[in-house]
């Protein structure tokens, strides 16, 4: 039995030993190939070193607090009566080894417990002053972002190390003092008083020296009405903090003098001051915000208010904010100004991204095992003219396939790589309100002069398994990047071994030549080379120098930024880094794009080779960065109420704004940032921005909109225009309020949604133009026999006139040019006998019309539309005369 419990102990060694060899071993060939060692050995190593040196600390203590328990601690024989005979086992001795091997034993456990800290080390070592500090103690922002994190963690494991060495001393103390070996017990006695003024003198000094870090967490916590420390805190919590520090010095003093002395009066005197001290300031804190604060509140509190404001708006980088009055004009849009923003009318999105995501899906995936997992928002320069596109790449996605062709030759040697990119216009759709492509088709097709020289997409959002390149399997393309590892024999095993294929291993079309790509996941794939970075949930893809690229903003964060709000767990963000996939090679380039982070400069002083300057950013890819939407709605939802930097205001909450509402698939939701080509106020230049609106809080009326931008120079300036006080401005829901409410255009959507077709209203934009605002809303129609949405109308609304039009451009010409637009909740006489046949003739119109569409006659359907406007125009003209 003994021999086959060692063969078996040999035997879970060796699999233990050779999976630990496995993952460290093909973990490092993964960041050798990409080049990027050093973000594997430096954390691998300075963790090993961290926690080798903390063992050995914590082996030592353990060891020093054992010893002498160990000469004094004896297990006494036990009894046993057998056969009518009192057998007595034979007394137990601990020796010295024993204490060794306890020692080592609680020292690996209470390692292995620890949390990572290398990453606190480093940053730490490699930060320096800001030059910025907080208002109450003075104290520089380095402290906050990389000492406080780094101290309680110390503190942390401090403490957890002193109670882990306490449980055995308690332990063995209980059992010498209950046993029956008196002279041993005396002894036990004298150690343990020893060693309990000691443990007590410790945690008095380990109490004295997280003194200061209570102190910091009073800027970090979260009051009744802001974050950070307010007048209770400052002149109730922290002299009595100051006071406990004080209290727990002297108590360490007298804990080691207590020793010799052993007068445990005085020791209790004073400790009793310390637990009075601690909690009395919860009473005492209370009787202040009660009866001094509370009667007094928006006064005592303003300039603590004033600090959290400014480090909210510091900690989400709106500080550098510009706030503008939108210069409002009631006529300020006429054929002329429409002419001289010719660019921004010719970008306005008509096409909504959940639509086109459909149509992309059925007209462009071009084989079952092909998908597009979302569709983005660019620009690009085509015939010499700014021009705002969507597109969206074609990825592999192998759960789509047949269940018999999921096969591990087809998932790792087939169906590697995804293939091209489809591309449209915001603004253009076909007759039957399709849309129109730039790029389309396998190979890819182009109108606009973008070639693909390398459409293959080996790295995206859905490559998630790994893949095996250059094999003998008939049928597959050979790659010619270097991504991937080469196989041998012995890494085939490895890899084997670490995704449990035994494919890899035993198949005989891999040779020599053949290479296996992992973490092809571009979020993985970055994640795995910049782990300390916190990526945005848009990447998007660029098509440009041949190639497609995978543009991935990065941030970086902290929840220990001194007085601000916290959300989502962080007080503090910064746009830090853009970061470049090929989605052919699979590089993972990082460039610097805030160079006045001071997280990320620590970074880049931990790992020196790896994130490159702003200034080398690729020349063909600059004209495609763009303002990150995941900082933007973020920083927007922080406006709705860090907009205003007056105490006073922010107190009594008198000035809140809220993200404006629109209506999509019948509900409300707030309105998503989006990106617009357009000339911003007192500008010359159209520029591709990110923007959203506000309302007051609890109102429909537009109050302000945010603009990011993204062009040039210009890059991450952030503009907030507010309308003059006074004036009214509808806001998304009241436009949405009056198409539900205009009779022609409810009626239609009424009619549209009957018969088995369903209406989609896309996203309500607002377009900003020399003063005023133009409100457009394209309009889907899906019918029950068709799953594809087209786009059939188009809803402008502009100074209290709504029309709806098949065309943006007819809309814009019955509002500015060819006719008039229809008023909402246009009131309607039915008195008159012309009249009331004229209604009769719009009625039997709108019969027919509802009869094609439940034949799916859309041509009659179009034709009756046409008639139904026609009536309608000479209602107009009747009731105008």
């Amino acid at each position: 039995m003994k021999k086959i419990a060692i063969i078996i102990g040999l035997i879970l060694g060796i699999i233990i030993l050779f999976n630990l060899a496995t993952h460290y071993y093909t973990e490092y060939l993964w960041f050798s190939s990409m080049g990027v060692t050093e973000v594997f050995l430096k954390p691998f190593l300075a963790e090993f070193l961290i926690k080798l040196i903390l063992l050995g600390l914590a082996f030592v203590f353990i060891l020093v607090n054992l010893l002498p328990l160990i000469t004094v601690l004896e297990l006494p024989g036990i009894r046993v009566v057998k056969n009518n005979e009192t057998i007595t086992t034979p007394t137990f001795k601990f020796k010295k080894v024993h204490g060794i091997i306890i020692a080592f034993l609680l020292g690996i456990i209470w390692v292995a417990l620890l949390p990572s800290i290398w990453d606190k080390v480093y940053l730490y070592l490699n930060s320096s002053p800001t030059g910025l500090v907080d208002p109450i103690f003075n104290w520089d922002e380095r402290f906050y972002l990389f000492t406080y994190p780094l101290l309680t963690a110390i503190s942390g494991s401090f403490i957890s190390l002193l109670f882990l060495t306490a449980l055995p001393l308690v332990a063995g103390y209980l059992v010498a003092f209950n046993s029956n070996i008196y002279s041993k017990k005396e002894r036990a006695v004298k150690y343990a008083k020893t060693q309990g003024a000691i443990f007590l003198a410790l945690f008095f000094i380990w109490f004295a020296a997280t003194r200061n870090l209570s102190m910091a967490s009073l800027l970090l916590k979260e009051g009744n009405r802001f974050y950070g420390a307010g007048y209770t805190d400052i002149h109730a919590r922290l002299p009595l903090i100051r006071l406990q520090q004080i209290i727990a010095v002297i108590l360490a003093v007298i804990s080691l003098v207590n020793i010799k002395v052993k007068k445990l009066k005085l020791m209790g005197i004073t400790a009793g001051l310390l637990i009075i001290t601690i909690f009395g300031s919860g009473i005492y804190a209370a009787i202040i915000q009660n009866f001094v604060v509370n009667p007094n509140e928006a006064q005592k509190e303003s300039p603590y208010m004033g600090y959290h404001i400014a480090a909210t708006r510091r900690g989400y980088g709106l500080e550098n904010i510009k706030q503008i009055e939108y210069p409002l004009k009631k006529d300020g849009i006429n054929l002329e100004v429409l002419e001289n923003n010719r660019e921004t009318i010719e970008n306005i999105r008509l096409l909504d991204y959940r639509p086109l995501k459909q149509h992309y899906q059925q007209n462009q995936s071009l084989g079952l095992f092909y998908e597009f997992v979302d569709v983005d928002i660019d620009r690009y320069k085509i015939d010499g003219k700014y021009r705002q596109v969507m597109l969206a790449v074609r990825e592999t996605n192998i759960k789509s396939l047949a269940r018999e062709a999921q096969t591990p030759v087809n998932h790792h040697f087939r169906y590697t790589h995804g293939y091209g990119v489809v591309m449209s216009p915001v603004n253009k759709v076909t007759n039957n309100g399709h849309p129109t492509y730039y790029l389309k088709d396998m190979p890819v097709t182009s109108s606009i002069g973008i070639n693909l020289e390398r459409p293959e997409i080996y790295f995206g959002e859905l490559t998630n398994q790994f893949i095996v390149v250059n094999s003998n399997y008939e049928g597959v393309e050979p790659y010619h990047g270097n991504a991937g590892v080469n196989l041998n024999l012995f890494r085939r095993l490895l890899y084997a071994n670490k995704f449990k294929k035994s494919i890899l291993l035993l198949s005989s079309e891999i040779t020599p030549e053949s290479r296996i790509i992992y973490y092809r996941n571009i979020v993985e794939r970055i994640n795995k080379v910049a782990p300390f970075i916190q990526q945005d949930s848009d990447p998007y893809p660029v098509v440009a120098n041949g190639r497609i690229y995978w543009i991935v903003d990065g941030y970086t964060t902290s929840s220990t930024y001194p007085y601000s709000k916290s959300t989502k767990g962080i007080n503090y963000i910064r746009n830090s880094v853009k970061i470049v996939v090929d989605a052919y090679e699979g590089t993972v380039d990082i460039y610097q794009f805030d160079q006045e982070d001071p997280i990320i400069n620590s970074w880049k002083g931990v790992f020196p080779n790896l994130i490159k300057e702003k200034e080398d950013f690729p020349q063909y890819l600059k004209p495609h960065i763009r303002y990150p939407l995941d900082l933007f709605t973020l920083q927007s939802e922080i406006l709705t109420v860090y907009h205003t930097q007056d105490p006073a205001v922010f107190y009594n909450r008198n000035d809140v704004w809220e993200i404006a509402v629109e209506r999509y698939h019948g509900n409300e939701v707030k309105v998503e940032p989006y990106y617009i080509i357009m000339r911003l106020p007192h500008h010359n230049e159209q520029e591709f921005i990110l923007k959203r609106p506000y309302t007051p809080m609890n109102r429909n009326n537009m109050v302000a909109w945010l603009a990011a931008r993204s062009d040039g120079e210009h890059y991450g300036e952030l503009l907030l225009y507010q309308f003059p006080r006074g004036q009214h401005v509808e806001g998304p829901s009241q436009i949405e309020s009056y198409i539900d409410s205009d009779p022609y255009i409810s009626s239609q959507m009424t009619l549209w949604g009957q018969g088995g077709s369903t209406v989609i209203r896309g996203n309500l934009l607002t377009i900003p133009i020399n003063g005023s605002i133009l409100y457009v809303e394209p309009i889907y129609i899906t019918a029950e026999s068709r799953s594809l949405p087209e786009l059939r109308q188009v809803v402008v609304f502009y100074n209290d006139v709504l029309v709806m039009e098949p065309t943006l451009e007819g809309a814009l010409k019955r509002l500015f040019g060819e006719g008039e637009g229809v008023k909402p909740q246009d009131p309607v006489d039915t008195d008159d006998e012309n009249l009331k046949e004229l209604i009769q003739r719009i009625n039997t119109a709108f019969v027919n019309m509802e009869n094609a569409a439940r034949n799916g006659n859309w041509a009659d359907y179009g034709k009756y539309m046409e008639e139904v406007k026609r009536l309608l125009e000479s209602l107009e003209r009747y009731l105008n005369d």
